[in-house]
């Protein structure tokens, strides 16, 4: 339990209301509210700095102010600044429900607003002269961390104090855990060699006296002994380079003081110049080649990382000078956690060559698979090798997964079931058994890396790392606080990797773990309402394809303990899908499911696979598909991608058995291939259930989509003119047809035209209208890119898409060419058996400032299609919906005229005939409204077998 310096949220009746207050909000719910404290942010800093010396001169005059080139730059300042805000609506948007892909979200308003504030300011943390106020906050966010983690903060205790920074990202902070370690692990030898160092000029005895060196090198070690596999204490000089190479964390960061205090009772001894000496030997002054040679070293040392590790490991083994060789990679279980019986015997193997070991890492979520490594038996198995001689520092990777451990701190978090006919009620959905027991543990670790910027919500950069014994940071020191500065020396750019680093970063962290709170009534409900929907979405995944689909969708993690597949599925249809989240956690085995089902941490891994498919490299062909058509590429439109997630892979050789069973659950052969996954990140804590199940549908149809483009063959395809050729920019229809696979979908596209092209199109027109035909535009038989001819979605999904097409029943074979501007819309018809048609029949709605269009949504065949030209945009339809596209249903007595399955017949509107729609409008509201069809452009009959198009 933290002691006071991790503040506590607060706790409410209903404490799922409090996250309204600490986010902007998807749809920028709280813009004003931003704006009104950042207003008087500003106007705080606008006080300030007239208040500064006062008397001080007016720099920036009336006269300057009035002049042309001042008034000139403002507005240039203004116009770029606004051009690059149309710039950054390209950007993938983060806030949005609709994103579920990496480890980001919003950011939280109070860690914007307090980066903000002190930006203003732009402090300098590398030293305290240059960031007297944000060098504070970094000590304060230290120790908020180390207290929420469980380290000790209280200098009365008896347990190392601990000690905390900030820094860029979790990579550096991996980095310097492993610098730390590796420079750690040879400070015995370095002790030992300065005292025995026989220089006359820089040796100990120009400072110390003999009996004072003798006394020093009597300081006794607690070390191991392979052979009775118990450790014993031994005199530091007799100890063997492989003992000093394995004595305990906490013993050598106290060793250079013991050695101190026991010569000290001799006589003085000069710190600063021991100290120099010992630095002299170590291995950042010697190199490591040249240390290891002079030690007699055999072996370069070593770390352990799970095979899944992150690349920051690796990197930080390279920058190290041990080599990628140096990492030693720990099979994964097929939970994908590190496996606690490859680790043993990769440490049985250490200990019998006499290869030190520098570290040993735990991954506190895996950003792939969301797995917990089992810190607290790799605790365990440390204390077994320690006894056979084999000592190392234990390392706790939580960059995404560190601020979990606040979903432990405060009352026990259980949600009271209370009526709420808002349907807004998110509950509190607990860790698993085992990853809470692996958080009650994290302390155990020697250092714990931890970002801000992940699962704290906090803006970058803002990363963590956090030792459990602040001495550990000395080694790493190029200015030794204790020597030079004293130990409540404030500078932190002694320390770390980084120099000059923004004193923004802290401030906004600490703003935010102020106003929150680092406790299950702050950080912890934000993350235990995001758990909720990360079992939700497991859920989701394993239930999305239908019985007869054409692809199967598998998560990565098991289904719970006493379930399997078919049960789990029929529970979830049962009692999960689609239900409100208030009356799901009223039914305990619903509840019990989603708290033991899924991701240890909120990332959902899973993979679609053609049902029936065992080629892993059609597999992976998919997967690739499926991030084309679900991630936000520069050029593309973010509207246009209705659901964003990540694509990643398992490699073979690092996943190990955890893999080959996944590939065996998928239908796949096995080998040595790696496995492209898709990654769904949970950090909305607002998603209802309802509308995670609607995304499935929308996921179908993405799915449907992909595996068009990639089993789709060429074919020849017909588009129908819907437009009025008031602008070089028309829309087409695509005109579908069952006859063949390559014709089952519906899309319209908007195209470019030249002038000269247009006329052509004009004249074409015209001669259609004559004969009562719609312009019918056809793709070439010859069209090729290369020596590949192209499919539907190769032909309008191509970057710089442009293609020629010909005058369908043009005697002259006219052609125009047409460039691709959007594609409102794009789906393979849904065949699936278990498609219905709907109460009321839907259309897709669309168009731009100069034209309305209404096209039929088909659902279920025999169908039908249907394209009109509206007299005007409907009302309460706004123009950015339109240009978008929305879905609307029409009134069933209108209805009813369009579609006569029952008698065979089936009949287009009536122009000039005035219709009741109805639609979602902004802000999710049913509007309710009137069309006017201007003119009906295209209908035909979709049977369930091959007609003729356009007939």
């Amino acid at each position: 339990m933290p002691r006071g310096n991790a503040p506590i949220g607060d706790d409410y009746d209903d404490p799922w209301k409090a996250l309204g207050g600490w986010f902007l909000g998807p749809r920028a719910e709280n813009g004003e509210v931003f704006m009104s404290i950042f207003k008087d942010i500003f106007d705080e800093h606008v006080r300030l700095r007239k208040s500064f010396f006062p008397a001080d001169p007016e720099y920036l005059t009336e006269e300057v102010m009035l002049s042309k080139p001042y008034l000139s730059e403002v507005e240039d300042m203004r116009d770029c600044l606004m051009k690059m805000q149309e710039d950054m609506a390209g950007n993938t948007p983060f806030f949005s429900p609709r994103y579920q892909a990496h480890m980001l979200w919003d950011s939280t308003m109070p860690s914007l607003l307090g980066y903000m504030t002190a930006m203003l300011f732009n402090q300098n943390n590398v030293d305290s002269a240059a960031s007297p106020v944000t060098t504070q906050y970094e000590q304060e966010v230290g120790q908020q961390l180390c207290d929420m983690l469980g380290y000790n903060i209280d200098p009365r205790s008896r347990q190392p104090l601990s000690w905390g920074h900030v820094t860029c990202g979790g990579s550096v902070a991996n980095i310097e855990a492993l610098w730390a370690s590796r420079n750690l692990k040879f400070i015995p030898l370095s002790i030992k060699a300065a005292l025995l160092n026989d220089d006359p000029l820089i040796g100990p005895l120009t400072f110390l006296s003999e009996d004072q060196v003798r006394i020093g090198l009597k300081t006794q070690l607690l070390v191991g002994n392979s052979e009775s596999e118990r450790r014993n204490s031994v005199a530091l000089v007799e100890c063997t380079t492989w003992q000093l190479l394995n004595v305990d964390v906490d013993e050598i960061l106290d060793l250079e003081q013991t050695v101190c205090s026991r010569m000290r009772k001799l006589g003085k001894v000069d710190n600063i110049k021991l100290n120099g000496l010992i630095e002299n030997e170590g291995v950042m002054n010697e190199g490591l080649f040249d240390f290891m040679r002079k030690h007699g070293l055999e072996h370069s040392p070593v770390y352990t990382c799970p095979a899944n590790n992150h690349y920051s490991w690796p990197k930080a083994g390279t920058l190290l000078g041990l080599g990628c060789k140096g990492n030693i990679p720990i099979n994964l279980d097929t939970n994908f956690r590190q496996n606690l019986a490859h680790l043993k015997e990769v440490l049985e193997k250490c200990l019998k060559e006499k290869k030190p070991v520098i570290a040993v890492v735990a991954v506190i979520g895996s950003t792939e698979e969301s797995a917990v490594d089992p810190i607290k038996d790799m605790y365990a198995l440390r204390e077994v090798f320690k006894e056979k001689g084999l000592n190392f520092a234990l390392l706790a990777d939580g960059a995404w997964g560190g601020y979990f451990k606040t979903m432990l701190i405060g009352a026990p978090a259980e949600d009271v079931m209370m009526n709420t006919a808002s349907g807004s009620f998110v509950p509190y959905c607990k860790l698993s058994p085992y990853v809470e027991e692996q958080y009650r543990n994290i302390q155990l670790a020697d250092t714990i890396t931890i970002d801000p910027h992940k699962s704290g919500f906090c803006p970058y950069p803002g990363g963590a790392l956090c030792y459990r014994n602040n001495k550990m940071r000395y080694p790493i020191a190029f200015s030794h606080p204790v020597v030079l500065n004293g130990e409540g020396d404030p500078n932190l750019g002694v320390y770390g990797i980084e120099g000059s680093k923004p004193g923004a970063a802290p401030a906004g962290i600490l703003m935010s773990h102020k106003v929150i709170g680092l406790s299950n009534f702050g950080y912890g409900r934000i993350l235990g309402q995001c758990t909720t929907i990360s079992k939700i979405f497991y859920a989701l995944w394993l239930t999305v394809a239908k019985d007869d689909d054409p692809f199967v969708c598998v998560p990565l993690q098991n289904v719970p303990e006493g379930y399997n597949i078919t049960s789990a599925r029929k529970l979830i249809k049962e009692t999960i899908a689609y239900k409100q989240l208030s009356e799901i956690f009223q039914n305990q085995e619903a509840k019990n499911f989603l708290t033991t089902c899924g991701p240890d941490t909120l990332i959902n891994t899973f993979v679609v696979n053609f049902k029936g498919n065992t080629d892993i490299r059609k597999c992976n062909k998919l997967q690739d598909a499926l991030s084309d058509a679900m991630n936000v590429f520069v050029g593309s439109n973010a509207g246009r991608v209705p659901l964003m997630l990540m694509e990643s892979g398992l490699k073979a050789k690092a996943h190990g058995e955890g893999l080959s069973v996944f590939k065996e659950k998928l239908g796949l052969d096995q080998g040595d291939e790696d496995l492209n996954v898709m990654v769904n990140t949970c950090m909305n804590p607002w998603q209802s259930n309802e509308s995670a199940f609607e995304i499935s549908d929308s996921f179908r149809m993405v799915v449907l989509n992909a595996i068009g483009r990639i089993e789709d063959d060429f074919a020849i395809h017909k588009f129908v003119l819907c437009d009025q050729l008031l602008k070089n920019e028309i829309f087409i229809e695509y005109m579908t047809c069952n006859g063949i696979p390559e014709h089952h979908y519906q899309a319209t596209v908007k195209v470019r035209m030249s002038n000269s092209y247009k006329e052509m199109v004009k004249k074409y027109r015209s001669i259609c209208r004559q004969d009562g035909l719609p312009v019918v535009f056809e793709t070439l038989a010859e069209k090729k890119t290369g020596t590949t001819r192209l499919n539907l979605h190769e032909l309008l999904h191509r970057k710089d898409s442009e293609f020629r097409m010909k005058f369908s029943h043009d005697a002259a074979g006219n052609t125009v060419i047409f460039k691709v501007v959007d594609i409102p819309r794009y789906q393979r018809l849904d065949l699936s058996s278990s498609g219905t048609y709907p109460e009321k029949q839907k259309f897709f709605i669309y168009g731009d400032s100069t034209r309305t269009i209404m096209s039929h949504v088909m659902s279920k065949l025999p169908d039908f299609q249907y394209t009109a030209i509206l007299s005007k945009r409907p009302d309460y339809l706004t123009q950015r919906m339109l240009e978008l596209g929305v879905v609307a249903e029409m009134d069933a007595d209108d209805g009813s005229i369009l579609l006569e399955l029952e008698e065979g017949k089936m009949k287009p509107t009536q122009e000039g005939r005035c219709y009741s729609v109805s639609f979602r409008g902004e802000l999710n509201a049913t509007i309710c409204t009137k069309i006017d069809i201007q003119e009906s452009v295209y209908f035909n009959k979709i049977e369930n077998m091959s007609v003729k198009v356009g007939s």
